[in-house]
């Protein structure tokens, strides 16, 4: 009798073994990323891999909501646009410009007013970024990304960027954001979700959370979510935001090309004219 359990109690567990290695947490051995390089060409097109692109274009849609009711004020779509450029000193400097629409909720078409108040697109002709590579001394391969406003309409302060993997082949960069300056307050996560090959039928995407005053809809809490994904050109941009950007706003075509066209653009608005 005791033999005949011992084969059914070693093929038990051989199925148990089995089982654990099935349902275990994938190893992160194959393929290994530097997430600081990864997190670089992924947002701005920046390297040598296969998401590497002149420019990066992330498109998206969503909608604005009333809080605490939900009452949805407002659909939101529009998109980012941005380059990178590689420092003297190892940092990496993102230029990008980027451009939101809001919509009506029934009928979709673009708003010019909400309760008797102009109602404008969410429109920044500039943004500078610098981005720098933090420390994981358990995992240097899995650094932190340490971002800074260099220029833009409002210069605040940013927390570490935070790269987590999702399986083997995905990794997830969570950007919080907490503003608290000249009496204007918000809190706005974003979080990039990218499979390590870069593969252009499966782009990377962005979810983008976001609270805080948004006149005229709300000038305390408003609640903003929007889902974007990657694009590496002009006209795979849904067209009805190519329209409007040949139409009326040229300047998004691309992201701006240098800091001489950011000074430019920031000597213009100073002097009152484009």
């Amino acid at each position: 009798m005791t033999l005949k359990i011992i084969p059914c109690v070693i093929l038990f567990c051989s199925r148990l073994i089995i089982y654990a290695l099935a349902f275990s947490a994938p190893s992160r051995s194959v393929p290994k990323l530097d997430t600081f390089d990864a997190f670089v060409e992924m947002r701005t097109g920046l390297g040598t891999g296969n998401g590497a692109n002149d420019m990066v274009f992330w498109t998206g849609e969503g909608q604005l909501y009333d809080s605490p009711s939900g009452e949805i004020l407002a659909n939101v779509d529009g998109f980012d646009v941005s380059r990178g450029v590689k420092m003297d000193d190892g940092s990496v400097r993102q230029f990008s410009r980027k451009i939101f629409w809001f919509r009506d909720p029934k009928t979709n078409e673009i708003m010019k007013e909400f309760n008797g108040k102009a109602v404008k697109p969410i429109k920044y002709d500039w943004q500078v970024f610098d981005y720098n590579r933090g420390e994981n001394k358990d995992d240097p391969a899995m650094a932190t990304i340490l971002p800074s406003v260099l220029k833009g309409p409002r210069l605040v302060p940013c927390m570490p960027i935070v790269p987590k993997y999702a399986g083997s082949e995905q990794v997830m960069y969570e950007c919080p954001l907490f503003i608290d300056i000249e009496g204007y307050q918000a809190w706005e996560f974003y979080v990039y979700c990218s499979g390590t090959a870069f593969d252009e039928n499966r782009p990377a995407s962005a979810s983008w959370s976001r609270q805080g005053p948004t006149p005229p809809f709300d000038d305390k809490c408003g609640v903003m979510h929007f889902i974007s994904h990657r694009l590496t050109s002009f006209e795979d941009l849904p067209e009805r935001s190519r329209i409007l950007v040949e139409e009326e706003f040229p300047l998004y075509k691309e992201a701006p090309l240098d800091m001489k066209e950011v000074e430019r653009l920031e000597s213009a608005l100073v002097n009152g004219y484009s």
